[in-house]
């Protein structure tokens, strides 16, 4: 099993690190690698997840139609 070292943790990123260990009962060590597993386990996939936007983009066009360029509203907004 490989080790990694992590310098210059800031102070609150360790405390809350240490927090959350406690409530699941686990180390310091054994949390910060249930975290890293968490985030590590499925590949960011920025085509896929683009797709799932469009399809909720479709979706929501296909039940509320379209919505007009707010641009407009916005320039005239910060005029005032």
């Amino acid at each position: 099993m490989a080790t990694i070292y992590i310098r210059t943790l800031p102070a609150g990123v360790y405390q809350r690190l240490k927090e959350r260990a406690k409530r699941n009962r686990r180390s310091v060590t054994q949390e910060a690698a249930v975290i890293l597993e968490e985030a590590l386990r499925k590949p960011e996939r920025p085509e896929q997840a683009w797709k799932t936007i469009d399809a909720l983009r479709e979706r929501l066009r296909a039940r509320y139609g379209t919505f007009k360029d707010s641009a407009p509203l916005l320039r005239e907004d910060r005029q005032r």
